[in-house]
């Protein structure tokens, strides 16, 4: 079970690694190296937008990825969905920028990310499934999350690469060049992902259900014949997990620094040390999630979100980097990570075996789309609201409010038998 979750984590820690760099660096350096402007703010909405179309891929990578999970293995599948999370990566580390070959820097750049957002489709499903369908009655919740826990674990390692290179030269080296750096360090993450995925074995309930001959030709027709509803409330279940995300994390950023006047410096911190509080939250919650169930942990998560976004942002504005550190960590991991951990685990309880790869990867991943709109859809009501957040903070309550009532109406899983999930009620078009 350790080398399997370590195998969960690796994948998941590349994942959100390689795409919050592309977050940092949007409002840090790419909105002036890929989408320069004579309004800073639209060359930063422009970043944006080339951050939100490898949001926009992963739901067709989802589709592609969980067809290949469920037919010919977990783990085969995983070694695909890595090597085109990574490389993507590293190429993004050598591309030439727009002062050199002009609108071809923005449209490669671009093409990557759609090539790195495809990958990306079946990562999460099938690093949770790998690390659910092997773990014990009672230990899903926890052990599941491990493939969330990659999100605070990539992001928090990101961020120290990042703040590394951006402390150790000035800013003209680092616009320069520098930002190259953190991009080619991917490769080693890469690397380690690839051997401790190379040395675990198939799941269970994979190999069960090939042995017995129960895979469907197309998984993904069945699933959306047989599950319609439990996709949409479990899609909505997520989505103010993913938004906060990225309101605080991507616009959250560039909102600090480009409004508010707070050095990149002070909001690194804040955001590195949200991402620390993130990681004791998520492994709390997801052993809390065995204990009280999934729905609980997360509707509890959507209300601290709803809470807390108000006073965070009013904490921002008074441009006191102490304060601002305090919003990071009020606004963003308690409530985001009680929604995170339980869904590791939450997402392969609801699909049977036969289609669980593709369930859990197209729910994930359309509610992932909304990470990769909100930074868009946040600075135009920042705009709308004349450069007040209060907009912004509205359209994060409304997001609140649909994971909680999506939560609510979703089946509680935790007690339920993996593997009798093919004759389960919740297995039918009313779930």
């Amino acid at each position: 079970m350790r080398r399997t979750a370590l195998a969960s984590l690796a994948g998941a820690t590349l994942e959100w690694y390689d795409f919050q760099l592309y977050g940092w660096l949007s409002a840090l350096a790419f909105n002036q190296l890929f989408f320069p402007s004579e309004d800073p703010i639209i060359g930063t909405l422009l970043a944006f937008m080339g951050f939100g179309v490898g949001f926009v891929i992963r739901p067709v990578g989802a589709l592609v990825f969980g067809h290949l999970g469920d037919r010919i293995g977990r783990r085969s599948t995983l070694l695909i969905t890595l090597l085109m999370t990574g490389l993507p990566t590293v190429l993004i580390g050598l591309l030439p920028t727009y002062a050199v070959i002009g609108v071809w820097a923005p449209i490669l750049l671009v093409a990557l990310r759609l090539v790195q957002g495809f990958g990306l489709g079946g990562e999460f499903g099938g690093a949770a499934l790998l690390v659910v369908e092997h773990a014990p009655n009672g230990r899903r919740g926890f052990l599941g999350s491990f493939a969330g826990l990659g999100n605070p674990v990539g992001q928090l390692l990101s961020i120290i690469v990042v703040f590394t290179v951006i402390a150790s030269m000035p800013e003209s080296a680092f616009l320069g060049g520098g930002w190259r750096i953190p991009y080619l360090v991917g490769v080693i993450i890469l690397i380690a992902g690839l051997y401790v995925r190379f040395r675990i074995a198939e799941t269970p309930s994979f190999a069960r259900m090939k042995d017995q001959g129960q895979r469907h030709r197309v998984p993904a027709g069945v699933l959306f014949r047989r599950y319609p509803l439990t996709i949409l409330k479990a899609w909505g279940a997520r989505v103010a997990d993913a938004g906060t995300w990225a309101v605080f994390l991507v616009f959250g950023i560039s909102y600090a620094t480009s409004e508010v006047g707070i050095s990149t410096s002070m909001t690194t911190i804040g955001v590195a040390l949200a991402l620390m509080m993130q990681i004791l939250v998520v492994l709390w919650a997801g052993r809390l999630s065995d204990r009280v169930g999934r729905r609980p942990v997360i509707m509890i998560g959507a209300v601290v979100i709803a809470v807390c976004v108000v006073p965070s942002f009013l904490l921002i504005d008074t441009g006191n980097p102490l304060l601002l550190w305090l919003a990071f960590m009020l606004g963003f991991p308690i409530g985001t990570g009680m929604i995170f951990a339980p869904v590791g685990a939450l997402l392969p309880e609801l699909f049977d075996a036969r289609v669980r790869f593709s369930g859990t990867s197209i729910v994930f991943q359309l509610s992932s789309v909304a990470a990769g709109v909100v930074p868009s859809i946040a600075t135009a009501l920042l705009l709308l609201g004349g450069h007040r957040p209060w907009l912004v903070c509205a359209f994060v309550v409304v997001l609140a409010a649909i994971t909680f009532v999506c939560a609510h109406c979703l089946p509680e899983t935790y007690r339920r038998e993996l593997d009798a999930a093919d004759q389960a009620p919740a297995a039918t078009t009313t779930a």
